[in-house]
């Protein structure tokens, strides 16, 4: 079961390097142009330019533009089910994750982790967090998850974890490509490997690589974005740890320090309270379970004396050694034994003396306390003094200021033990890199690596939820980042609070002002109505003294006269607003005409006046009446005997088109038909 289950994570994890690197591709081309790979033939031509835009990324950024790209690809990725449309899917899905992380924004960020694991139908997280190639993506949806949580201590541990995870794949990448393109002729492998803290953008030749491997193009940038996260993340929590600036300071190197030959470490948002109980550690508990043999073994020890010292035995727990039975239990924890950077010795106190503890190397060590009698006191820095009870282990930060006080000569074992969030995979790592610093030889590196590793295997989690559970300073900095979001959400809402006020306030005022408006505009109309009746008042009084004045112009005829040329200045001006420009240029001939007929209507009525009065203008309509009747049978008349010619002339060249054609004159033919179609058009306007 458990080699099935191995095959299995294997040949996922092979799938998924493959696709979500182009792996396959990464050690292909030695030399030349950087590789890109082919769009899609499935994606449209929109797609294909966004996939076109993201391969030929100088250097890949998960930030700006290129979250974007991959937003706008991913959407014309959606519902593809032609072949490698998942993959593809899951490439794009891991870059908007990484654009995710690297904004801060978690809740988005887990999501986009769950959907491209989903995607790829990637194995259980306990199955990839076995498997080098795929734990960093566990890993790092894992510690977005946390960050939801602001679960901190944790999250930094998971984080820690996949940039060691992540460093030994890119050393394992850069060996197989020095073998296959550099062993004959070029710089040794250890050249390349020096060059990873600058992230392929320092060195002289891991840019030009880099640019030639995807695989590297991918994750260095990752791995430099993992790097900024824990930095942001440990800095905000100095904010609520005053301790972990000072441990910073004091014990923090640059990140491209080669740790080979360094006894200094400084880890990354790793949380230690200045005193704990033992019940909160674990390596603590054990230890007491050994009191009464240290008790009776130290009774015979006048001076301090070293038991174990970076792995190794000390003067106390040589063959001459005086303690070899408190050296056995020491040995039998590996959270003591396996711990290259510390050194656990009994300690010696003089009455009434102030003995300081010595600072750490690193702050992934925590001391342990175990008197053998009582009258001794610790004193941490911030704290009470605490007195120190035979049998009783008390956990202490030393790399904060630290001493013990005794009111008689008091014997207190004085234990380093590995902090139990420092993941197994960062232990081994800093016993293999420091082992020259260290004085191990590569034997002792070997069992102090298994022993972590079988102590990990066994109950490294149950130990390290334990002693975060009960940590003071765990959850204080928890507390801080909650209240820190909770403010910064509150602001938020207080904003737009804020703004929708001033919108609504806006909305008021703009109200207001359309009241004020329209008020206007209808004392605005009113005005205008007065001044139309005014106006139409002054028009009928001066049409009444016109009338007195020139009695003809009431005459009939005139006023037809009058009321034709109304009708066609009325006509022109709808014309004119319809742009029929056409029309409007023949009603400007007929008003022209009209007009004329006015004034001749006009002279004719005021001269029936002058001769026969009013009676006379009766007459003259009478018969201007009959006259019109007569023209307009006339008229009547002579449209008949038109349409009928036109007619007659029709049915002529329709016979003459005909007999044209008939006789292959086509081009008579073509005349005939033009003419044709000429005199049905007037037929056509004579019957409307």
């Amino acid at each position: 079961m458990a080699g099935a289950l191995s095959r299995t994570a294997g040949t996922a994890a092979a799938l998924l390097v493959g696709l979500l690197t182009a792996g396959p591709r990464a050690v292909a081309q030695q030399q030349g142009q950087p590789q890109r790979a082919e769009p899609p033939k499935w994606l449209d031509d929109a797609g294909k330019d966004l996939f076109n835009d993201l391969e030929s990324e100088e250097e890949i950024t998960y930030s700006g533009a290129g979250c974007e790209i991959r937003e706008n690809l991913l959407k014309a990725m959606v519902g593809k089910g032609d072949a490698g449309a998942s993959e593809h899917r899951t490439r794009v899905l891991l870059g908007l994750a990484l654009c995710e992380f690297k904004k801060g924004d978690w809740v988005r960020c887990k999501k986009r982790w769950e959907n491209m694991l989903s995607e790829f139908n990637a194995p259980s997280e306990d199955t990839m967090l076995q498997n080098p190639n795929l734990a960093p993506y566990a890993l790092m949806k894992q510690a977005a998850d946390l960050m939801t949580k602001h679960e901190v201590s944790q999250a930094g541990t998971a984080l820690r974890r996949c940039r060691e995870i992540q460093d030994r794949n890119l050393k394992k990448i850069l060996k197989m490509i020095h073998k296959q393109s550099f062993e004959k002729n070029g710089p040794p492998v250890q050249k390349l490997i020096e060059e990873l803290p600058g992230y392929g953008k320092t060195g002289q030749f891991l840019p030009m690589i880099a640019k030639q491997v995807p695989i590297l193009k991918q994750d260095l940038p990752w791995a430099e974005m993992v790097d900024d996260t824990l930095d942001s993340i440990d800095s905000k929590a100095a904010t609520f740890d005053a301790s972990q600036k000072k441990k910073k300071d004091r014990l923090g190197v640059s990140r491209s320090a080669s740790k080979e030959g360094s006894t200094l470490m400084y880890v990354r948002v790793l949380l230690s309270d200045a005193t704990a109980p033992s019940n909160q550690l674990a390596v603590a508990q054990e230890l007491a379970n050994g009191f009464e043999v240290l008790k009776e073994e130290a009774g015979q020890v006048d001076k301090s004396v070293g038991l174990l010292k970076r792995t190794k035995a000390g003067p106390g727990c040589g063959e001459a050694g005086s303690m070899p039975k408190t050296c056995a239990t020491l040995q039998s924890l590996a959270d003591i034994q396996s711990n290259a950077f510390g050194e656990t010795r009994l300690l010696v106190l003089k009455a009434g003396k102030k003995q300081a503890l010595e600072a750490c190397s690193t702050n992934a060590n925590v001391g342990i306390l175990l008197a053998t009698t009582h009258g001794a006191q610790l004193k941490a820095a911030g704290k009470e003094p605490i007195a120190l009870t035979a049998g009783e282990p008390v956990v202490v930060d030393f790399c904060q200021e630290t001493s013990i006080e005794a009111s008689a000569v008091t014997k207190v074992l004085f234990a380093q033990a590995w902090h139990p969030e420092f993941a197994a995979v960062e232990r081994t790592t800093e016993l293999r890199a420091r082992a020259k610093a260290f004085g191990l030889a590569e034997a002792e590196v070997k069992a102090a690596t298994e022993a972590v590793n079988k102590h990990a295997k066994k109950n490294w989690e149950k130990l390290a939820k334990q002693w975060r559970n009960l940590s003071e300073t765990n959850k204080k900095v928890k507390e801080g980042f909650k209240a820190e979001k909770d403010a910064k959400q509150k602001m938020e809402e207080e904003a737009a609070e804020a703004k929708r006020k001033e919108e609504e306030s806006g909305d008021e005022e703009r109200k207001k002002g359309l009241e004020e408006l329209e008020r206007k505009r209808q004392a605005k109309r009113k005005q205008a109505e007065e001044e139309d009746q005014k106006r139409l008042r002054r028009k009928q009084l001066m049409e009444e003294e016109r009338l007195k004045r020139d009695p003809w112009l009431n005459a009939p005829t005139v006023k037809a006269a009058e009321q034709l040329l109304a009708d066609l200045k009325e006509q022109r001006r709808d014309a004119n607003a319809k742009l029929e420009f056409d029309l409007s240029t023949q009603l400007t001939k007929d008003i022209s005409a009209g007009e004329r007929a006015l004034k001749k209507a006009i002279k004719k009525a005021k001269k029936a006046f002058k001769k026969g009065g009013a009676a006379a203008l009766e007459e003259l309509a009478a018969k201007s009446a009959d006259n019109k009747e007569k023209a307009t049978g006339d008229n009547a008349k002579g449209k008949e005997e038109e349409l009928a010619a036109l007619k007659k002339k029709l049915e002529v060249v329709s016979k003459e088109k005909t007999a044209a054609a008939e006789a292959e004159n086509f081009k008579e033919a073509k005349r005939l038909k033009a003419e044709q179609q000429e005199l049905e058009d007037k037929i056509s306007k004579f019957e409307l």
